[in-house]
């Protein structure tokens, strides 16, 4: 390091000089800067505020990440609720093809009154109609159970026959 002497303007190159090697008059010494560590200089500097930034933006990061997660991965309430909307699909579409003359409503939505891993939809009189071979609408009925793990339908019955 060059420093230059404040009384004899001589150029003192030495790496800590506490006074002037010629005239002997003492030199202003640096004062140590209290952010002079290599993190908070030159062009990456870590000042408090970008330490702040840094520290918002990995939040933000972290946070959209749990929020995909649940986006893309169902719970298991939303997996129950998906398996149980196509069961009763699946014995809605079983029943309409139990229809003989081809023009029939398609039973409602129902609750499921199945316990757990099980489903049973239960339709009353009334609640769909089917027509028969001279076009009159006929009050139905029926009712579907299953196994709600694998989707199988192992009892359907319509109108009082068991279809399955």
């Amino acid at each position: 390091m060059a420093v230059q002497c404040p009384g004899c303007k001589a150029h003192i190159a030495m790496s800590n000089p506490q006074s002037c090697s010629r005239c002997h008059t003492p030199l202003p010494q640096p004062s140590p800067s209290p952010q002079s560590s290599a993190a908070t200089t030159g062009p990456f500097a870590m000042t408090p505020g970008t330490t702040l930034t840094f520290a918002a933006l990995g939040l933000i990061v972290i946070l959209l990440g749990l929020i995909l997660y649940r986006a893309i991965v169902p719970s298991e309430q939303q997996i129950h609720a998906r398996k149980v909307s196509q069961a009763l699909a699946d014995c809605q579409q079983r029943i309409l093809a139990t229809a003989q003359y081809g023009d029939a409503e398609t039973p409602p939505h129902t609750e499921n009154h199945g316990s757990q891993g099980e489903f049973y939809f239960a339709w009353p009189t009334g609640s769909f109609h089917f027509k028969n071979g001279f076009g009159v609408p006929l009050k139905m009925s029926a009712s579907c159970a299953g196994d709600l793990t694998s989707g199988e339908i192992k009892q359907l019955t319509v109108n009082d026959k068991d279809i399955l």
